[in-house]
């Protein structure tokens, strides 16, 4: 498939991964007529963690505790990529999408961080459980997107927000960070003739944003790159780690 556009990076690890956020990479190729590259992260805190004397495996469903070592996280990440592999093979072959797959060692953010010129989106599948290891409420039925303004990253995040939004009839938020961009997105809703929500907030207290982040728990966030929440490494990191919505960085 060959197109002006680049790839979508989806990045899997140990912290689960739903079939939507594969579903929402495969259309998103689709309409930009684009290939994804999957990657899986192998993620070395993970695995200097298990390194310690006091770490015991704790299983979800019986709470039973049992001793593990690196050697056998790595046999746990493999089997682990291999199937999210299998499955987003099926996916890509299906919708006739071009697909890469690959797995490497290092730590989420960092591998979000340095991606390279050829991804200009990334998706970031929401954890089936949260690492604090507590179960959230999902609202399933929400769209996030932190508007910028006058960046084209943002203009792009909203085109595609309202896709996202129309196509799988969710609710759509936005937050904008002063009065001017809200009445610029609203005048482009009206436009569109799509209802959404639009906020202001100061983005000076990012604790603040990331609160109501977690507050509204949304299906899909999306985030222009050049969002400060996406410029903060901890902030980011507290995203990706805590909330359970898949994340989209657009670039």
């Amino acid at each position: 498939m060959k197109s002006n556009h680049k790839n979508i990076l989806i990045v899997f690890d140990a912290s689960g991964h739903t079939a939507v956020s594969m579903r929402i990479a495969t259309e998103l190729a689709v309409k930009m007529q684009t290939g994804i590259r999957a990657l899986y992260v192998e993620d070395n805190d993970l695995l200097n963690a298990v390194e310690l004397p006091f770490t015991r495996e704790v299983s979800l469903q019986t709470a039973a505790k049992s001793n593990i070592d690196s050697a056998s996280m790595m046999q746990k990440f493999r089997a682990d990529a291999e199937n999210i592999k299998k499955q987003i093979e099926e996916m890509a072959l299906t919708h006739r999408v071009s697909l890469s797959f690959s797995s490497m060692r290092g730590q989420k953010v960092q591998v979000i961080k340095n991606r390279t010129e050829e991804v200009n989106m990334v998706l970031i599948p929401a954890a089936c459980s949260s690492r604090s290891g507590k179960q959230q409420t999902y609202h399933r039925d929400e769209i996030i997107l932190v508007y910028e303004d006058n960046s084209l990253a943002s203009e792009k995040s909203l085109n595609i927000a309202l896709s996202q939004a129309v196509k799988q009839s969710y609710q759509l938020i936005i937050f904008v960070n002063n009065e001017q961009s809200k009445q610029h997105v609203e005048k482009i809703l009206r436009q569109k003739g799509v209802h959404a929500m639009c906020q202001v907030n100061d983005y000076s207290s990012l604790d603040e944003v990331v609160f109501l982040m977690y507050k509204h728990t949304p299906a899909l966030l999306v985030l222009p790159d050049d969002s400060p929440l996406v410029q903060d490494e901890a902030m980011l990191n507290k995203l990706i780690n805590f909330l359970q919505s898949d994340i989209l960085l657009v670039r």
